[in-house]
């Protein structure tokens, strides 16, 4: 499977999904991997809200660049575009298993979901910004392998 478009899918889309965005973006870029359209989107997520604080100051913690993010909701044309959905539970793929290329965090990586880091204090953002990275790590490594 070629993959051209990845969308990571959370609630909101100003925690978790946009943390993933931004890492896997800068991952590929370090892995030399082009060619690779990284996006974000929510189930009941508002259009146009902002990354949340201790998102964007996890992620300048680590050295991540947090860009002028804006949240989308979850669109059926956006899943049609995407040639691997992943989702950081499985119940946020529930409603949208109908469609192609849908995963949850565990069906893609064996690793458990990525639980909602929001209204906790920057150390469970954080915590939640490292599972996000092994995540991250796993999908380079499977693209990589289907590079070959």
């Amino acid at each position: 499977m070629k993959l051209k478009r990845i969308t990571f899918v959370c609630t909101g889309n100003t925690c978790r999904s946009p943390m993933a965005e931004i890492i896997l973006k800068n991952k590929l870029k370090l892995a030399g991997i082009k060619g690779v359209m990284v996006t974000s989107a929510g189930t009941t997520a508002i259009d146009g809200e902002k990354m949340s604080k201790n998102s964007a100051q996890a992620l300048k913690k680590l050295g991540y660049k947090p860009y002028g993010f804006k949240s989308k909701r979850l669109t059926a044309a956006i899943l049609l575009k995407s040639d691997l959905t992943v989702c950081m539970t499985t119940a946020h793929k529930i409603g949208i298993s109908n469609f192609p290329g849908v995963y949850s965090v565990s069906e893609l990586t064996g690793r458990r979901d990525v639980s909602d880091p929001y209204g906790g204090d920057l150390s469970v953002y954080l915590q939640t910004l490292y599972e996000i990275e092994d995540l991250c790590n796993e999908i380079v490594a499977i693209i990589l392998k289907n590079k070959e």
